[in-house]
C-alpha cells in the first residue's frame, strides 16, 4: 500500500503543477453602446440592427453579441480581429447568460415580449375587426341582391299578369267584332226574306207563277289551305311542270294564298297559288220588260222587277231588281200570255266582276305553312328582321322547324306559345317542358334545360 502511495504522488504533483500554471477564465465583461466597436460589431449593428449590450471573452466562445429586446445572444469561435465565425444563436432567458443580466435588464426583455405580445394581439384584433367588416358587408351585398331577385321576380310575374290581360282582352274584343258581324249578317238575312215575301205576295196576287231559278255553278272546291311564301325569286307557271308557261314572275319573300297541290311526272311537290285579281267593268244602256208602271213601286216601296232581254225570251230569264230611279220608261207596251201587260224600259248597266288569275310554284322555291295566313306570316318576318339570328335559324323559323339549341324566343317565332308549361328546379339548374296540344292528350312536348332546347317528341293522336 505503501508503495502505491509512493508511485502516484508525483502524478497527483504534476497535475497540480499545470492547474496552477494553466491561466484563469476571464469573467465576461458588460460593455455598453462602446465608442470603437469592433468590425464584427458594425457588421451585425448593419444587418441586424443596433445591439443593446455585448459580451466579450466568455466562456466556451470568443466573442458574444446579446440583443435584449429581440431576445437572442449570437456566439463567435474566434477573435473579432482575426475574422470571427458565426457558430450559433440563442435565447437569453433561462440562460447563464441571464442570470448574468441585471434586473433592470431582465424586466427589459419581459418588457419587450409583452409589448410583442400586445402587439401581436392588436394585430389580430385588427384582422378580425377586418374581417368581420367585410363578412358584414358581404352580407350586405347578399341581401341587396336577394332584393334585387326578388324585384325582378315581382316585374316579371306583372309583365305576364298584364300579357294575359291583355291577351284576354284582345280575344274579348274579336269575340265582340264576331258577335256583331253575325247579327248585321242576320239581320241582311231577314231584310231580304222579308223583300222576297212581298214580292211573292204580289205575285201571288197577280197571278203569276214564281219562277224557280237554275241552280248556280258551285264555287271551285279549295282542296288545301295556309299560304306559300318565296324565299327567292322565281317564276310561277301555268302548269304544275318546268316547262308550263310562265304566267308571273315572284319576287323574294312575296306570299301567295294556296288553292291547291299536285305532284310532277318526276314526283317533284307543286302548289297552285292565287296570284292576282283584276277587275272587269261593263257599261252600257240595256232594254227590259216591266209588268206594272213607275207609280206602282213607288207607292208599294218595292224594288221595280225588270225582265232583261227580247219580249219572246222573258219566260226563260230570271228578273232584275232594280231602284225605280235607275229605270227609265220608253211609253211602248206589249203583252204576252204569261203576261198580260208589260212595258218597256231601259236602264244603265255598270257591271263590275273580278277575274282571278291562278298558277303554279314548286316547294324547291319557299316556304309551305299550312296553319299560318298572310298577316301572320308577314308578322312572323318583321319580327326576324328585327334580330341578329343567322339566315340558317331564319330559314328554320320561316319552316316552322326548331333544332337542339334553340331559345325560348326563336321557339315561340316557330312554333307559337305553349299550351302548358312545367317548370323544376335543381341543384343543376332549371328544366322546362312545353306541352302543345289539349290536355290529356297532348301533341308534342319541347324540354329545355337552362334556358336552351335540349330535346322535343311528339304523340300519336290516341294519346299512346
Amino acid at each position: 500500500m505503501k508503495k502505491k502511495i509512493f508511485f502516484l504522488a508525483p502524478i497527483f504533483l504534476a497535475v497540480l503543477a499545470i492547474l496552477a500554471c494553466s491561466s484563469k477564465p476571464q469573467i465576461s465583461a458588460l460593455l455598453r453602446d462602446p465608442l470603437l466597436p469592433y468590425r464584427v460589431v458594425q457588421e451585425t449593428f448593419a444587418k441586424e440592427g443596433k445591439s443593446d449590450y455585448f459580451l466579450v471573452h466568455d466562456e466556451g466562445y470568443a466573442f458574444r453579441l446579446i440583443y435584449l429586446c429581440e431576445n437572442r445572444v449570437f456566439n463567435f469561435v474566434e477573435e473579432p480581429e482575426k475574422n470571427p465565425v458565426l457558430v450559433s444563436q440563442q435565447p437569453i432567458l433561462d440562460t447563464l447568460v441571464e442570470k448574468k443580466l441585471l434586473p433592470d435588464d431582465r424586466r427589459r426583455i419581459w418588457a419587450c415580449m409583452e409589448r410583442k405580445v400586445r402587439e401581436e394581439k392588436l394585430r389580430m384584433e385588427d384582422i378580425h375587426r377586418q374581417l368581420t367588416q367585410e363578412r358584414l358587408r358581404l352580407e350586405e351585398e347578399l341581401r341587396s341582391a336577394r332584393a334585387e331577385r326578388e324585384k325582378l321576380v315581382v316585374e316579371i310575374e306583372q309583365k305576364k299578369k298584364l300579357e294575359a290581360q291583355r291577351q284576354r282582352k284582345a280575344e274579348e274584343e274579336m269575340r265582340k267584332v264576331e258577335e256583331e258581324r253575325l247579327r248585321r249578317f242576320e239581320e241582311d238575312q231577314l231584310k231580304k226574306a222579308e223583300e222576297e215575301r212581298k214580292i211573292k205576295a204580289y205575285r201571288t196576287a197577280i197571278g203569276i207563277k214564281e219562277e224557280v231559278p237554275p241552280p248556280s255553278t258551285p264555287p271551285p272546291r279549295v282542296a288545301e289551305s295556309g299560304i306559300f311564301m318565296l324565299l327567292k325569286e322565281g317564276h310561277i307557271h301555268e302548269e304544275p311542270k318546268k316547262t308550263s308557261k310562265v304566267v308571273a314572275k315572284a319576287r323574294k319573300y312575296e306570299i301567295f294564298e294556296v288553292i291547291n297541290s299536285k305532284k310532277d311526272e318526276d314526283g317533284g311537290q307543286w302548289f297552285q297559288l292565287f296570284i292576282s285579281e283584276r277587275v272587269i267593268s261593263d257599261k252600257g244602256k240595256k232594254y227590259g220588260w216591266t209588268p206594272e208602271e213607275r207609280s206602282f213601286w213607288v207607292k208599294n216601296k218595292l224594288l221595280a222587277w225588270v225582265y232583261p232581254g227580247d219580249l219572246a225570251k222573258i219566260h226563260m230569264v230570271k228578273p232584275l231588281k232594280l231602284n225605280v230611279e235607275e229605270i227609265h220608261y220608253t211609253g211602248k207596251k206589249a203583252s204576252t200570255i204569261q203576261k198580260p201587260s208589260l212595258y218597256e224600259v231601259f236602264y244603265e248597266v255598270n257591271v263590275e266582276f273580278s277575274e282571278k288569275l291562278y298558277g303554279w310554284l314548286d316547294e324547291d322555291s319557299g316556304v309551305r305553312r299550312s296553319n299560318k295566313d298572310e298577316e301572320e306570316m308577314k308578322k312572323l318576318l318583321t319580327n326576324l328582321s328585327r334580330t341578329l339570328w343567322p339566315m340558317r335559324i331564319q330559314h328554320d323559323i320561316l319552316r316552322g322547324l326548331i333544332r337542339t339549341g334553340f331559345t325560348p324566343e326563336q321557339v315561340v317565332l316557330s312554333w307559337g306559345r305553349p299550351d302548358h308549361v312545367n317548370t323544376t328546379r335543381t341543384l343543376v339548374g332549371i328544366h322546362e317542358q312545353w306541352v302543345y296540344g289539349e290536355n290529356p292528350f297532348p301533341n308534342a312536348y319541347i324540354y329545355f334545360e337552362n334556358g336552351l332546347v335540349k330535346s322535343w317528341e311528339f304523340l300519336k293522336k290516341s294519346g299512346k
